[in-house]
C-alpha cells in the first residue's frame, strides 16, 4: 500500500486538492449521490454499482508505481469540462431527468481528477475514470425493447420447432399453458452484468483497441441473444413436463445457471486472443515526465475548480424557489366537455399513478357510449412521482388481470398543432379498452417524452407556472375493431385541448 507521506514531493499538493476537492464536491451534490445508492440498494438489477468505485480504485492502485513517475499538473480544459457537467446536472436536475442528472455527476467527478491531475495523468488512468459511468443505474428504458425482443424471439422458435402458439403482445399462449414476458424476463440484469465483466476482461487481457471493441460489442450481443435462448428453454422444460418444471423459482435457477455457463464460454473463447503482454504495454503509457506545477498555479486552478463544484446547486435552488408550479387540472380541459354525462364505468381498470397531486376523473357520452377522463398534474414533482418518467404504466402491479397487447404511436390533428399521441389497447381477457395518452406542458400537446422534457425545461427556466398535465381518455371497444372507438376518444380529445 502506498502511504501519502512516502509520495513525491509532486504529487503531494495536488493529491491533497483533489481529496479536499473531492469532499467538497461529495458534500455539495449529496442528494444526487444518495439517488445513486438508493436505486443500487432496492434494485438487484443494479447491485453492481457498490463495486464499481472500488475496482476503479483498485486498476489505480495495481499501476500506482507507474502514476507516481507522473507529474500532475492543473489542467484548464479539465476545469471548462467540469463547468459543462455542471450545467449539464443542472438542466437535468431542474427537469428531473434522474438518469442524465447521474452521468453529468459521475462526469464531474471524471473532469474533476482532470481537473487537478491534468490531462497526462487522467489519460494514463483513462479507463478506470470511465469505468466509473457504470455506478449510474442505467437501462431500465431499454427493457421495454429488450422484452419484446426476448417474446418475438421465443414464439419464432416456438413455431420453428412445430409447436403451436397464439400470441397476444407480450403474452403466449401453448396448448399446454400461459406465459407472458415480464420485466424479469427482458434480460437487463444478464446484460449489464456482461458489459461490467466484459469490459473489465477486455481492459486486462488486450492491448490492441481492435480487439477490446470486439471483445466488447460480444458482451453486448451474446447476453441478449443467450437469453432468447433461456427464455425460449425455460418455456420448453415447462411445456414438454406439463408445466411441472421451470415454472417457480427453479426458473430463476435455469436462468442464472444458463448465463453463467454462456459468460464462462464468452471468456474461455476470448482467452485464445489474450494478449500476453498486456500487462506490460499498459505500463507505458505514461509517456514523458512534465515539470512540477508551481504552488500559485495550484490554488488558482483549485479556486477556480471550487467555484464550478459549489455554484450549480446554488443556481438549483433559485430555480427551483423562482417557480412554482401549480398543481391544479386548468378549467379550460373541462368546459367543452359533452355535456351528455356518461354513465360510471364497470370496468375494473382506471389510470393510477404515483404522486399526482391533483387529478380530475369524469365519464362522458359520447355515440351512445362512455368515455372515461383522466387528468394527472404531478406539482413540482416532489411527492414521489414525475410526470414524464417510464415507470408510468398504463399497467399497475395492482391491476391483476390487465394486460397491454398493443402500443403505438397515431397522430392527432389538433387545429393548432398536429401531433401524435399514445395509443394502447389493454385488455383482462373480457373487456378491451382503447387508450390514448398525451402530455400537456402548458398549451402544448406531445406524447414524445424528450420533447416534453424540453418544453418543461423552457419553462422552469423562465419561471413560468403554468400547468403540466398528463391526459388519458379511454374507452371499451370489440377486440380487433378500434375505428368506432378511436373516433370517440379523438372527438373528446380535441374537445379538451382544442
Amino acid at each position: 500500500m502506498l502511504k501519502f507521506g512516502s509520495l513525491p514531493a509532486h504529487w503531494q499538493r495536488p493529491l491533497s486538492a483533489l481529496l479536499i476537492l473531492t469532499l467538497v464536491f461529495g458534500l455539495s451534490f449529496w442528494e444526487s449521490w444518495q439517488s445513486i445508492v438508493d436505486i443500487w440498494s432496492r434494485s438487484d438489477t443494479f447491485a453492481h454499482g457498490y463495486l464499481v468505485l472500488p475496482a476503479s480504485l483498485w486498476l489505480i492502485m495495481t499501476r500506482r508505481d507507474l502514476y507516481v513517475k507522473l507529474r500532475p499538473t492543473p489542467s484548464y480544459l479539465g476545469i471548462t469540462m467540469l463547468l459543462a457537467c455542471g450545467f449539464g446536472w443542472l438542466v437535468a436536475e431542474i427537469t428531473g431527468v434522474l438518469v442524465v442528472e447521474q452521468f453529468a455527476l459521475v462526469g464531474m467527478l471524471v473532469c474533476l481528477i482532470w481537473s487537478v491531475l491534468g490531462t497526462q495523468v487522467a489519460g494514463s488512468m483513462l479507463f478506470p475514470l470511465f469505468f466509473l459511468f457504470l455506478m449510474v443505474p442505467f437501462g431500465e428504458d431499454f427493457v421495454p425493447f429488450l422484452m419484446e425482443y426476448t417474446a418475438s424471439f421465443v414464439v419464432f422458435m416456438l413455431r420453428l420447432t412445430g409447436i403451436s402458439v397464439y400470441r397476444e403482445g407480450l403474452h403466449f399462449t401453448l396448448t399446454s399453458g400461459n406465459w407472458s414476458v415480464i420485466e424479469a424476463c427482458s434480460g437487463i440484469r444478464y446484460l449489464i452484468a456482461s458489459i461490467t465483466l466484459g469490459l473489465l476482461y477486455a481492459y486486462l487481457n488486450y492491448t490492441r483497441y481492435v480487439k477490446r471493441l470486439i471483445f466488447i460489442l460480444a458482451s453486448i450481443l451474446v447476453p441478449i441473444l443467450a437469453n432468447g435462448l433461456r427464455a425460449y428453454m425455460i418455456v420448453m422444460i415447462g411445456h414438454l413436463s406439463d408445466m411441472k418444471l421451470a415454472t417457480g423459482v427453479d426458473h430463476i435457477i435455469y436462468g442464472w445457471l444458463f448465463f453463467g455457463l454462456v459468460m464462462l464460454l464468452l471468456f474461455y473463447i476470448g482467452s485464445f486472443w489474450q494478449d500476453q503482454s498486456a500487462g506490460d504495454a499498459n505500463q507505458t503509457e505514461a509517456g514523458e515526465i512534465i515539470l512540477v506545477s508551481p504552488k500559485s498555479h495550484i490554488l488558482l486552478t483549485g479556486a477556480i475548480t471550487f467555484i464550478g463544484i459549489a455554484m450549480w446547486p446554488l443556481a438549483a435552488t433559485e430555480l427551483h424557489a423562482r417557480q412554482s408550479i401549480k398543481a391544479s387540472i386548468p378549467a379550460a380541459l373541462l368546459q367543452n366537455l359533452p355535456v351528455e354525462a356518461g354513465a360510471a364505468p364497470v370496468w375494473s381498470w382506471e389510470p393510477l399513478f404515483k404522486g399526482v397531486m391533483a387529478a380530475e376523473k369524469r365519464s362522458v357520452g359520447a355515440d351512445g357510449q362512455v368515455v372515461g377522463i383522466y387528468f394527472a398534474n404531478f406539482g413540482d414533482e416532489s411527492q414521489g412521482g414525475e410526470l414524464i418518467n417510464s415507470q408510468n404504466t398504463l399497467i399497475s402491479k395492482d391491476q391483476l388481470g390487465w394486460k397491454i397487447i398493443d402500443d403505438s404511436l397515431r397522430s392527432m390533428d389538433w387545429p393548432a398543432q398536429p401531433t401524435k399521441v399514445e395509443e394502447v389497447v389493454i385488455t383482462n381477457g373480457q373487456q378491451y379498452l382503447l387508450v390514448l395518452r398525451w402530455y400537456r406542458i402548458g398549451q402544448t400537446n406531445t406524447a414524445n417524452r424528450y420533447y416534453a422534457k424540453w418544453l418543461q425545461l423552457l419553462k422552469r427556466l423562465s419561471g413560468d407556472a403554468s400547468p403540466e398535465v398528463m391526459a388519458v381518455l379511454y374507452t371499451q371497444t370489440p377486440h380487433g375493431d378500434y375505428r368506432q372507438a378511436r373516433d370517440r376518444l379523438q372527438k373528446i380529445a380535441l374537445a379538451c385541448c382544442e
